[in-house]
């Protein structure tokens, strides 16, 4: 059964006609936003059909009317997906985090699914968390300001963090926070969460697990547009897009 009709509907309602996202309406006007489901049942299959439509975007020209240059690949089959963990254990062990595609097509790929629940938690200068490290390990720190600027591959938010066994300074993603730390009875430290960040997850759920195609020419553009002025803030509309998600959910 094509999903793409119910995905889009809540798209051309939330995303663009509520402005979450300013550059999709523009993109929209023009036809450049394709929409489709995947047949697959299984991961290897979603990555498959993802590896075609990618191939089917250009990678480097500007494209005219009614030519896509970004995707949402709905995957309602994949069982295993109604769940969260598996889906996002799909997305950052094979897709590498959204960075797979990036050295051989060109593109990013940011995911959505109804249970999105990667963001778990807000931080603010001062607070003691601890952020997982690339082997496994988990390091602590304080934090030293919680709006470091987004990060230049896909706008991800980063923190400043002064880690307890480092002489410097390190921005690292605000994803990569795996606990903020509270004070025990007993004066040690141990995880706590406040669930603050709902609204964070709120902006990447969809009905279906879907994965989005973003050109990195496309995400360039956003980029020195933002620092030249001559268009939207990227900073600005994820934090402005996260408060209004906690007003629609509150």
């Amino acid at each position: 059964k094509d999903m793409a009709p119910k995905c889009t509907l809540p798209f051309k309602e939330f995303v663009v006609g509520q402005s979450y996202c300013p550059w999709a309406k523009p993109a929209k006007e023009r036809g450049g936003i394709r929409v489709v489901t995947s047949d697959a049942t299984d991961p290897e299959g979603v990555l498959d059909d993802l590896e075609s439509e990618a191939e089917r975007l250009p990678m480097n020209a500007e494209a005219g009317n009614g030519e896509a240059t970004t995707t949402l690949l709905v995957c309602p089959h994949v069982d295993e997906w109604n769940e969260y963990e598996p889906f996002q254990e799909f997305f950052a062990e094979d897709l590498e985090d959204g960075t797979g595609f990036m050295d051989e097509l060109n593109m990013k790929i940011v995911a959505f699914h109804p249970k999105y629940a990667r963001f778990g938690l807000s931080v603010e200068a001062g607070d003691r968390i601890a952020v997982a490290g690339p082997d496994g390990t988990t390091c602590l720190g304080t934090v030293l300001d919680e709006e470091a600027g987004v990060h230049p591959d896909d706008g991800e938010e980063m923190i400043e963090v002064k880690f307890d066994d480092e002489d410097e300074e390190f921005c690292v993603r605000y994803s990569e926070i795996s606990s903020k730390l509270v004070r025990a009875e007993d004066g040690s430290e141990c995880p706590g969460s406040d669930g603050s960040a709902e609204a964070a997850n709120i902006v990447n759920r969809a009905p279906r697990p879907t994965l989005h195609l973003l050109r990195l020419e496309d995400l360039d553009k956003a980029g020195m547009m933002d620092r030249s002025g001559s268009g939207p803030a990227i900073e600005a509309v994820l934090q402005n897009n996260a408060a209004r998600a906690a007003e629609l959910g509150s």
